[in-house]
C-alpha cells in the first residue's frame, strides 16, 4: 500500500494530465470536457486545389462523452491514417540538441470505411453520406438553416447550444458542409491514443482553418499547431515558424526509414512548415487563412544544453526532496 501511494504521488509530478484524441473537438457533450490545444496536419496541393486535413486535439474527459463537428468548404472523402502520424511529425520537427561549449543554461536559438452514401432531406438538412471509419461513426451533411442544424445535432445525440447559432450560420452562408463524428460502441473499449485519426480530403482554392468554430468551447485561449506539407513555405498572421524544410531526396529516404507513417503523406509537396500560435478568445472571431510565405528560407530550431544553472536545477531538486520526504514519512509509519 505504501508503494502504491508513493508511485501515485510520483506519477502526479511527472505524468501530464492531457489525453490526446485523434480528432478535433468543436463542441462538447459534457461540461467536464474542455479544449486545451489543437494540432493539425495539412497537405496542400495548390496546383490541383486539393487539401488533406488530419485534425487532432488534446482534451480531458471520457471519449464517450463528446462528439465532433468538422466544417469543410466542399464534401470531403474520409479515411483513417496511422495512429502514430502525429508522433512522427512531432519528432521530425523537434529542435536539434547541441552541446553548448560556452556559458551555462538551456535556451532556444531562434481505415477502412463502411460507406452508406446517400442524400436524404430533412427539411433544411441534407444528409450527404453516412460512414463508419475505424472507431468513428460519421455523418456528412449540409444545412440551409442553423436552427435546423442545431435541432438535428440534438436529436442525434450531439449537444449543441442555440447560443452558437450565429457561428454555425457563418459556415452555412459560405456553403460549407459539416461532418459530425462520434465514437462507435466497440471503440469505447480502446483508449483514445490507440485510435487512428481521420484524414479529410476535399477541394479548395485556399487553406482556411475554422478557428471561429473552435471558439465555441474555448474559455480564455487556445494553442494551435499546424504542420503544412506544400510546395513552398507557408504562414498565417502572427504565426511562429518552429520548423521549415524543403525535403530533398536524401532526407526523404531517412524519413521513410525513421518516420514511415508520416512519410506516406509526402508526395510531390515536400516543403514542411510547422506553425504555432496561441489565440485569445477575442482573436477567434474569424477564420485564419494559411498562405505562402514571403520567403522560402529553411529553419530548424536548436536547443543548446550544458551544465544547468541553479535556477534550472532548483525546481527539480525541490520536487525530488518532497518525494523523498513523503516516502520517508510513509516508511516510518
Amino acid at each position: 500500500m505504501r508503494k502504491i501511494i508513493f508511485f501515485t504521488l510520483l506519477a502526479y509530478f511527472i505524468i501530464p494530465a492531457n489525453i490526446y484524441a485523434c480528432m478535433i473537438i468543436f463542441y462538447k457533450q459534457d461540461p467536464l470536457i474542455y479544449e486545451i490545444s489543437h494540432r493539425a496536419i495539412i497537405i496542400y496541393d495548390s496546383e490541383n486545389q486539393k487539401i488533406g486535413l488530419i485534425p487532432q486535439i488534446s482534451f480531458k474527459g471520457r471519449p464517450q462523452d463528446f462528439a465532433v463537428v468538422v466544417p469543410t468548404p466542399s464534401v470531403p472523402k474520409l479515411n483513417s491514417v496511422s495512429s502514430t502520424i502525429f508522433y512522427d511529425v512531432e519528432y521530425l520537427t523537434s529542435p536539434i540538441m547541441r552541446w553548448r561549449e560556452e556559458g551555462f543554461g538551456c535556451s532556444y536559438v531562434t481505415g477502412t470505411a463502411e460507406d452508406s452514401t446517400s442524400r436524404s432531406n430533412y427539411g433544411e438538412i441534407s444528409i450527404i453520406s453516412e460512414k463508419t471509419i475505424g472507431a468513428f461513426d460519421t455523418v456528412t451533411l449540409s444545412a440551409s438553416d442553423p436552427e435546423a442544424l442545431i435541432k438535428w445535432l440534438k436529436e442525434n445525440g450531439y449537444r449543441f447550444s442555440s447560443n452558437d447559432k450565429s457561428i454555425l450560420d457563418y459556415y452555412i452562408q459560405k456553403g460549407w458542409v459539416f461532418t459530425a463524428m462520434k465514437f462507435n460502441e466497440p471503440a469505447l473499449m480502446d483508449t483514445p491514443c490507440n485510435i487512428n485519426p481521420i484524414i479529410f480530403r476535399y477541394s479548395a482554392s485556399s487553406i482556411v482553418y475554422p478557428i471561429r468554430l473552435m471558439s465555441i468551447n474555448t474559455e480564455d485561449s487556445t494553442s494551435l499547431v499546424i504542420y503544412v506539407l506544400s510546395n513552398s513555405k507557408m504562414t498565417f498572421p502572427s504565426a511562429v515558424v518552429e520548423y521549415a524544410n524543403n525535403i530533398d531526396d536524401n532526407e526523404l529516404k531517412e524519413i521513410e526509414k525513421n518516420y514511415p507513417a508520416f512519410a506516406g503523406l509526402i508526395g510531390q509537396n515536400r516543403y514542411l512548415t510547422k506553425l504555432k500560435r496561441t489565440f485569445s478568445i477575442m482573436e477567434m472571431d474569424s477564420d485564419i487563412e494559411i498562405t505562402k510565405s514571403a520567403d522560402n528560407k529553411e529553419y530548424k530550431g536548436i536547443i543548446y544544453y550544458s551544465i544547468s544553472t541553479i535556477k534550472d536545477v532548483l525546481p527539480m531538486v525541490i520536487a525530488i526532496l518532497i518525494l523523498l520526504a513523503v516516502r520517508y514519512i510513509i516508511v516510518k509509519k
